[in-house]
């Protein structure tokens, strides 16, 4: 019996096959986790093609976001993992913006692969680390992707002219080094160029096979914030054929227990 889950979500059978694929992949990976589907439908009767699959899944008729709330919870998922794309239907979970608004109080991370990337390749991931205070679970992630799927790691950051600013990376940079140490993870750093935003930067310049990434923090947005796409949204529009993890900032952590 398993403990822990990798868990494919699921609203379009059109989605299954890549999704599955990927979600399969790190379930062996993540020293050999369960697998199952979610499915959040509107009414009964529309998960006929789950059965079809042949894979444990649980098909529920309500709402995706309090479905994806109960991950850890319910499912004991410790990963979700979904299909993404630009010109999906606006009511589909693939759609960029409904993929973000239910996904929004996820407690584990959530993996969002393209709909037509078909083969799971995770040789280079790359993160960014930034003289803000940074989420723990981003850098725990990062080990998992580099002891348990082979991956090279690129820590990317801004190119760093104020003195009081690079210390307090620098500071950041210690404790990765802390966490990746013992574990023997070798890492590359990078800087980057002027842009809006560090993630996208990244996207652009690194070309990374996947992108550990953390959603925008409500309680730290501004007015101007309210009126403008964010981050995490113009990632998944402007680089539709680049794998995302996202991780949400909260207080309360769910990660592997290995």
């Amino acid at each position: 019996m398993k403990d822990q889950f990798v868990i494919a979500c699921l609203d379009r059978p059109e989605d299954a096959a890549t999704v599955l694929l990927w979600a399969r992949h790190f379930s062996e990976r993540l020293n050999r986790k369960g697998l199952m589907v979610l499915h959040v439908g509107r009414e009964k009767g529309d998960d006929h093609w789950l059965e079809q699959l042949g894979i444990p899944f649980a098909s529920l008729v309500g709402d995706w976001r309090t479905a994806l709330n109960g991950l850890p919870t319910a499912f004991n998922g410790i990963l979700a993992v979904t299909a993404f794309s630009p010109t999906a239907p606006r009511h589909s979970l693939a759609h960029p913006k409904t993929l973000l608004r239910e996904f929004q109080g996820c407690k584990i991370a959530y993996l969002c692969i393209p709909s037509h990337h078909s083969t799971p390749i995770t040789q280079h991931s790359a993160l960014t680390l930034t003289h803000q205070r940074e989420g723990k679970e981003k850098l725990v992630w990062a080990s998992y992707l580099a002891r348990f799927l082979g991956s090279r790691i690129t820590i990317a950051h801004p190119d760093y002219r104020d003195a009081g600013l690079r210390q307090r990376w620098l500071n950041n940079m210690r404790f990765a080094d802390k966490m990746f140490s013992p574990l023997n993870i070798a890492y590359s750093t990078r800087p980057l160029g002027r842009s809006t935003h560090e993630d996208l930067a990244a996207a652009h310049e690194l070309t990374p096979d996947l992108l550990v990434a953390m959603t925008t923090d409500s309680r730290e947005q501004d007015i101007l914030d309210h009126f403008l796409p964010r981050p995490e949204l113009r990632l998944l529009r402007q680089f539709p054929s680049l794998p995302v993890l996202f991780l949400n900032p909260r207080d309360d952590l769910y990660i592997l227990c290995d």
